[in-house]
């Protein structure tokens, strides 16, 4: 009767707002994890960024999970959510934590390419290996934020050069169209943009392009 009583409560509490988040989760990170790819496969990026969310409370120190929320938050066009996820990341995982580098690049690529911070992205840049092809690129990022554009593809044209990662060049294509639209040559853009879809391997990049390319065309609402 006891055992009645209280699985009666609990699913009273359940029903009141608020009160089910303080009932223990009874998946793990993995299932959460797979609930997310769900979420990916019905292109419901938000929810999949809710899943990831609940898996970082499962392993808070993996940094892999911090790259994959932010990646879908900002697929979800959701740039500030995406900001602290990357954030908390940083701050939460372990100082040798081999995510903390890719962290910080994404990091600086958000807050220069979609939320216009170049100040607050200027301190990830030593994080990144001097002369690696993400630290020409992210210093690509910072001048293109403060309107340094024919800087900025001298910077992204160098790092596209040395890059052999196909997901990477299409990343930096990306910045290179991103740089060409604001220079008012959209031609040069779409033909940046043309190449990178053809290199792009992950979501994010795949979105970002898509995106651009509807902007390009009139086609986002």
């Amino acid at each position: 009767m006891k055992r009645i009583h209280a699985l009666l409560l609990i699913l009273f509490l359940s029903l009141l707002p608020g009160c089910s988040a303080l009932l223990p989760d009874p998946l793990t990170a993995e299932q959460h994890l797979a609930q997310a790819e769900t979420f990916k496969a019905k292109k419901d990026y938000a929810a999949a960024a809710n899943s990831l969310a609940k898996a970082i409370r499962k392993r808070p120190a993996d940094g892999s999970l911090y790259l994959q929320q932010s990646e879908l938050l900002e697929v979800a066009e959701r740039p500030k959510p995406a900001r602290k996820t990357y954030r908390k990341g940083l701050k939460t995982i372990p100082a040798g934590d081999p995510s903390r580098p890719e962290l910080s690049y994404r990091l600086l690529q958000l807050l220069t390419l979609k939320l216009s911070a170049p100040a607050e992205a200027e301190p990830l840049l030593p994080v990144l290996p001097a002369g690696s092809v993400k630290h020409i690129d992210a210093k690509g990022c910072l001048a293109y934020s403060r309107g340094r554009h024919q800087e900025a593809l001298r910077l992204f044209d160098q790092a596209r050069e040395q890059a052999t990662d196909q997901d990477l060049s299409a990343r930096i294509l990306y910045h290179t169209a991103l740089t060409y639209h604001q220079l008012g040559d959209d031609d040069s853009a779409m033909l940046a943009l043309f190449h990178a879809i053809n290199k792009a391997q992950s979501l994010g990049v795949s979105k970002n392009i898509e995106y651009f390319f509807n902007d390009l065309k009139g086609l986002n609402p």
